[in-house]
């Protein structure tokens, strides 16, 4: 057999194509997200669309800051059930004022915190990392098997993230919030299986219109983050935006409800302390006695004696069955 030097007569390779180059044409990759997926399904879907913005719109209306502080707490627990982690909104205001928690739930009560202080600031800053509040890395990777991207990585998927925002600029802002939702869930800003970075993201996005409100109530609403057709996520989407703004607008008529029930069966109360303690208990689902007494501005004893007024009046119930730190929440219904 004659040596390759002796096979003159065939043609050598081109200049251009290095000797590891595969002889195959390498088959067009389909992209992670396509804004005008979302673009063609929103005008498809206009009824969803006003449904869920005439509900916003009508929530935004009554919206007060201790209300909106509720919300929040409600779509804090409501994000964390949507990735598998159970925390009640009382856990959450405890862990908020009093940093109270179990090594067990520690991680998930600080990620619902963070939640719900970003829900209730203002605007969402351009930089990622510094809304998530993670720090900047030396290197390029995972800071351990299962963690969310961070350096390079991260800067990279942010870059992706930030054109699919711009590619949805011509979408409503429910729309837009959606469909960064799943491009955030797509590219991997977070860990896999996570919900609460994306969804507050997104409820930030989602509310720019609003006057009041400074985000968008959805995890309250139903399941949000399926999969399946960019059809069927955006009319689950739209349904549950419709579904929290309403339940938040009967939360809110039942606590004005209370709120002037409470006024007067405590009208023969003396001092300030009673009306404040009505206003704390319109703002936050729960309260412990030394969370009235901060709230109020009193001493733990004048608040446990409102508290215990409150309670014989059937105004307020205590939840945890404990002879200590007992924690109460208004009888609304």
């Amino acid at each position: 057999m004659a040596d390759d030097d002796d096979l003159w007569f065939l043609p050598g390779p081109p200049d251009d194509i290095a000797p590891t180059d595969p002889p195959w044409e390498v088959a067009q990759q389909k992209p992670v997200f396509t804004p005008k997926d979302w673009l063609r399904t929103e005008a498809a879907q206009g009824r969803g669309l006003a449904r869920a913005a005439a509900a916003f719109a009508r929530l935004d209306a009554l919206v007060s800051d201790g209300f909106a502080k509720r919300l929040a707490l409600a779509e804090a627990s409501a994000l964390l059930w949507a990735q598998g982690d159970w925390v009640p909104v009382e856990k959450i205001t405890l862990y908020g004022l009093l940093r109270e928690s179990s090594l067990k739930d520690a991680r998930a009560l600080s990620l619902a915190d963070w939640a719900q202080r970003r829900l209730l600031g203002v605007g969402m800053p351009e930089n990622l990392a510094g809304f998530l509040g993670r720090r900047r890395a030396e290197f390029d990777g995972l800071e351990e098997l299962g963690q969310h991207p961070i350096g390079i990585e991260f800067d990279g998927l942010e870059a992706d993230w930030h054109a699919a925002q711009r590619g949805l600029k011509d979408a409503h802002p429910i729309t837009q919030a959606a469909g960064l939702f799943a491009a955030w869930r797509a590219f991997g800003l977070s860990e896999p299986g996570a919900a609460v970075e994306a969804g507050v993201a997104a409820m930030k996005i989602g509310a720019v219109e609003g006057r009041a409100l400074r985000f968008l109530p959805v995890a309250s609403g139903g399941t949000i983050g399926q999969g399946g057709a960019v059809a069927d996520r955006l009319a689950h989407w739209y349904a549950a935006v419709e579904n929290a703004c309403l339940q938040a607008e009967m939360q809110h008529r039942r606590l004005n409800t209370w709120a002037k029930r409470a006024e007067r069966a405590s009208a023969g109360l003396s001092g300030k302390t009673p009306a404040l303690l009505i206003e704390a208990l319109q703002a936050v689902p729960a309260l412990s006695a030394r969370m009235v007494a901060q709230a109020c501005s009193c001493d733990k004893a004048t608040a446990r004696r409102n508290l215990n007024r409150f309670a014989k009046r059937g105004l307020i119930r205590e939840i945890t069955g404990q002879g200590r730190y007992k924690v109460w929440v208004a009888v609304t219904q």
